[in-house]
């Protein structure tokens, strides 16, 4: 496989820096790594680090890809759940270390890891957790995975940490070369005629604030060569009043859901009968969306948390189906599963189908 492909030019670098330092002392065979997180944060650490606590429920997920899931010694109740659900292979007998907003210090001391991975602005935030550790020695490095901006280089850090560059490289690669494709036929498509796309989470009009990174949704759909309905508004999450998205008129709707999983689903029942409601939704009848029947029910199994990254690929085909007849999103999304994390090719993650 190739090495990693250049960042292409809908990459927006945060403070996000990542240049690593080596160093190695007379006298001792432990070398360390000095990193700058995704927090900003300088933080030193034995290289390669063998010990980890994941409180950010992405990280398992991706060491497993990248080789090194033997490396995790302690995960949050939300990443047990998917291990009791056999989603994250190889983690049946790790140590659960409370839930990720409320973690067990004392526990994590015992576990003595070489480092704790957070996010970098959910509670317990860095800083935060850091000041709880630091009585204990164990470093905080922070990494999202869920930010469409800094993926690759948060993934690239990520590797580095782990001693898995190499493996880090072949699997950016694996997935840049599915957005140099959207990339590159994108510029064929003018910014005056990209489609206007509304998100709605699991809740009724629940949306996604697009003026800030937040939680990583319009920067998805942004990547897939759309724009966000509400650019201007910063919130994490919001209720969106139904006659304003009604008032913008989105050209696509798209309506998440997250349980019953995707991966799970073994047709497109659940998913047609979530995109009948929102297509019957009287204010909405008159919605370019509607009136095109582009609206689409599409699992988070494909487009939450570290997902996000299948997420471009889902929405440049639905937004621009001609200019991506050739793309199988459902079918990369497949491979990734088998290859990376060992799973069963299985699952059914949008209708209706692209």
């Amino acid at each position: 496989m190739e090495s990693r492909s250049k960042i292409s030019s809908w990459v927006v670098l945060t403070a996000f820096v990542g240049v690593v330092f080596f160093s190695s002392f007379v006298g001792l065979a432990e070398e360390t790594i000095t990193i700058v997180d995704s927090a900003g944060r300088t933080v030193e650490l034995p290289y390669p680090v063998n010990s980890v606590v994941a409180l950010n429920g992405n990280v398992p997920e991706e060491m497993i890809a990248l080789g090194a899931g033997d490396k995790i010694v302690g995960i949050a109740l939300g990443t047990k759940t998917k291990v009791d659900e056999g989603l994250l292979p190889g983690l049946e007998d790790v140590a659960v270390i409370g839930d990720s907003e409320d973690p067990n210090y004392e526990k994590i001391a015992e576990l003595d890891p070489d480092v704790v991975i957070q996010f970098s602005s959910w509670p317990p935030v860095p800083d935060e957790l850091q000041a709880a550790l630091d009585p204990f020695g164990i470093p905080v490095v922070a990494l999202d995975l869920y930010r469409m901006e800094v993926y690759n280089d948060e993934v690239e850090l990520l590797g580095k940490i782990l001693g898995r560059e190499q493996e880090a490289a072949d699997y950016i690669a694996f997935i840049q070369d599915q957005y140099d494709l959207i990339n590159e036929r994108l510029e064929s498509i003018p910014e005056e005629e990209r489609k206007v796309v509304y998100f709605e989470g699991v809740g009724l009009y629940e949306t996604y604030g697009g003026a800030d990174f937040g939680c990583g949704i319009p920067g998805m759909i942004r990547a897939g060569g759309g724009k966000d309905l509400y650019p201007e508004i910063e919130a994490y999450y919001f209720n969106a009043n139904p006659e304003d998205v009604a008032e913008r008129n989105p050209d696509v709707i798209f309506k998440g859901i997250s349980e019953p999983k995707g991966y799970f689903m073994e047709d497109e029942t659940v998913l047609k009968n979530l995109r009948e409601e929102v297509m019957n939704r009287p204010m909405w009848s008159e919605t370019t969306a509607v009136k095109n029947g582009d609206v689409y029910a599409i699992s988070f199994d494909a487009t939450s948390g570290l997902r996000k990254k299948f997420g471009p690929l889902f929405i440049a085909k639905a937004l621009y189906p001609e200019t991506f007849s050739d793309l199988n999103p459902e079918s990369f999304l497949t491979t990734y599963l088998e290859d990376y994390l060992g799973l069963e090719p299985q699952g059914v993650y949008i209708y209706p189908p692209l």
